[in-house]
C-alpha cells in the first residue's frame, strides 16, 4: 500500500475507533453503573437497589463522579489507542530524512 492508502487506512481506524469507544464504570459500592463513548455521551446509566438509600443529594454527586470517571476512562482509552495506531505516522511521512 501506498504512503497516502496507509494514511487514509489509519484515518479510517481512528474513526472507527472514535465511533466503537465505550468505558464501563461501576462505583465503589456498586450503587451506580455507567457506560460512556467519547465526548461525554452516556450509553447506559444503572442504579441499583442499593442506590436508593441514599440521599437525592448523595445519588446525584455520585452518579456525577461516576459519569466523570466513565468519561475520563474513554478518553484515556481512546488516547491511547489512537496513539498506538499514529505510531510510524513520521516514517510515512518522510520525517527525519535529509532531502
Amino acid at each position: 500500500m501506498d504512503q497516502a492508502g496507509e494514511m487514509r487506512q489509519r484515518a479510517l481506524d481512528i474513526q472507527r475507533m472514535a465511533t466503537e469507544a465505550q468505558a464501563e464504570v461501576v462505583s465503589e459500592e456498586g450503587e451506580v453503573r455507567v457506560v460512556s463513548a467519547p465526548g461525554g455521551r452516556v450509553k447506559e446509566l444503572d442504579l441499583r437497589l442499593n442506590a436508593f438509600q441514599l440521599s437525592g443529594v448523595e445519588l446525584g454527586e455520585l452518579i456525577v463522579e461516576t459519569l466523570h470517571a466513565a468519561d475520563a476512562k474513554v478518553t484515556a482509552e481512546l488516547t491511547a489507542a489512537i496513539t498506538r495506531s499514529m505510531s510510524g505516522v513520521d516514517t510515512l511521512l518522510g520525517e527525519g530524512e535529509e532531502a
